[in-house]
């Protein structure tokens, strides 16, 4: 099924422009199709086990190029290598060495990552976890309600003297020779890691992929309901402590934008090397879901926000993630600048987006993964030709079969059945 015959420069020219005018909010020759991926599906597909797929570099290698050149269909921003590290997983780590780096530092948690600082936030599998469990994300509360202040006053000290040591067993006694041990391990296998990602690069423009450099950022109540105070007491915080939570988002807001600017490469830079301005903010979040309006319109919007708004003036395109249904929190953002950030909802209906927000960001949505499961590939060409009927115009949306990694339970014919039908039903005349 894959665009196998043209010419990779062809395709790349092709699909780069296709996928810059959706990002710019404008409208392609068509919409363009973006696959994810849980870490199970992409492991399995390619002959591998999720454990393989987390700590063996050579087979995420493999397992990148399989999947280019089997779902070779537009290509985003990002390998469809699928979920194998947890992105921010590292956590309070990049800001306390930040100051001390002159490249941004990868804050994604391989499984290798995890075996070497022995987090107590994740598990993983082949360690925690059976060899074809999906890696989790179970979070840990490893800061006191009383400890808010100082993380308000002194966030980095805090972190550094505090919460590390916390969260990683081997970095416990700071200044051991087991912390710089772990430190030096993880070190050298971040280099391989980047290595590797590098090398996927590569094989992917060899391919006809675009690819769009970026940086990260989070809200920042997500960030200590991640990695500090967990989702749970954090909840609970926002209404026993509001002031101290208050004094502590003020704090981490600061840090927020501090990694923007420090991890994100700037347009003109890019387009020396990419031949391209577009540079993207990957901003996963994840409270905002659980929140009513009243909590989330005093502690979660106004530092978003402003990380939106200080990307924007940066001339970079925040990319969101949100997670769960936002449909109730969609009108927030219209206060922000058209065309401003690029949206991905996970379960928000596209036909809700298009209708309450029409043409004022562009974005990413899809249907429940349950369609592409149990329905036949002939009713999923038929429902993804409804939605693009829909939501295609005025332009500004890219297509996602679902808004979340798709599960390995999934028929693979109904992914090309997709496929098909955004290239029959998603042109523009």
């Amino acid at each position: 099924m894959a665009e196998k015959r043209r010419p990779a420069e062809d395709l790349l020219r092709e699909r780069k422009d296709r996928l810059e005018k959706v990002y710019m909010n404008k409208k392609p020759d068509r919409v363009p199709f973006a696959i994810m991926t849980d870490a199970v599906l992409t492991a399995n597909y390619a002959g591998f086990t999720v454990a393989e797929a987390t700590s063996n570099y050579d087979a995420m290698l493999k397992i990148a190029i399989k999947w280019y050149d089997d779902f070779n269909v537009d290509g985003v921003d990002v390998p469809p290598g699928g979920l194998i590290q947890l992105t921010l997983g590292c956590g309070v780590l990049p800001f306390v060495v930040m100051d001390y780096l002159k490249e941004p530092l990868a804050i994604t948690l391989t499984n290798n990552a995890h075996r070497i600082l022995r987090d107590k936030f994740t598990k993983w599998p082949g360690v925690e976890l059976p060899p074809d469990a999906h890696p989790q994300y179970i979070g840990g509360k490893f800061m006191e309600v009383e400890e808010y202040r100082k993380l308000a006053e002194d966030p980095i000290t805090f972190m550094s003297e505090v919460v590390i040591p916390r969260s990683f067993e081997a970095l416990s006694k700071p200044g051991s020779a087991e912390a710089y041990t772990a430190l030096s391990k993880l070190g050298q296998d971040m280099y391989r890691y980047n290595v590797i990602m590098m090398m996927i690069g590569i094989e992917a423009v060899k391919r006809g992929w675009p690819s769009f450099p970026g940086g990260v950022a989070l809200a920042p109540l997500d960030f200590i309901a991640d990695f500090l105070r967990h989702v749970t007491y954090t909840m609970i915080d926002l209404r026993r402590h509001p002031e101290e939570v208050r004094l502590a988002l003020e704090a981490v807001t600061k840090l927020m934008v501090k990694l923007l600017k420090f991890s994100t490469p700037r347009p003109e830079e890019t387009e020396k090397l990419f031949g391209s301005k577009i540079v993207t903010v990957f901003m996963p979040l994840h409270l905002g879901d659980m929140l009513p309006p009243k909590l989330f319109e005093e502690f979660y919007w106004p530092g978003l926000k402003k990380l939106f708004l200080e990307a924007y003036s940066m001339g970079v395109i925040p990319s969101p993630v949100f997670d769960g249904d936002w449909t109730h929190h969609l009108h927030y953002l219209l206060e922000l600048p058209k065309g401003s950030i690029f949206a991905t909802f996970e379960k928000v209906d596209p036909r809700t987006v298009r209708r309450i927000l029409g043409d004022h960001i562009p974005f990413s949505a899809g249907f429940s993964p349950s369609l592409y499961i149990y329905a036949s590939k002939e009713k999923v060409f038929e429902e993804v030709c409804k939605l693009l009927n829909n939501v295609k115009e005025p332009g500004g949306y890219m297509f996602t079969p679902a808004g979340l990694p798709l599960p390995p339970s999934i028929k693979i014919e109904n992914i090309w059945a997709a496929v098909e039908a955004v290239k029959k039903c998603g042109r523009y005349d």
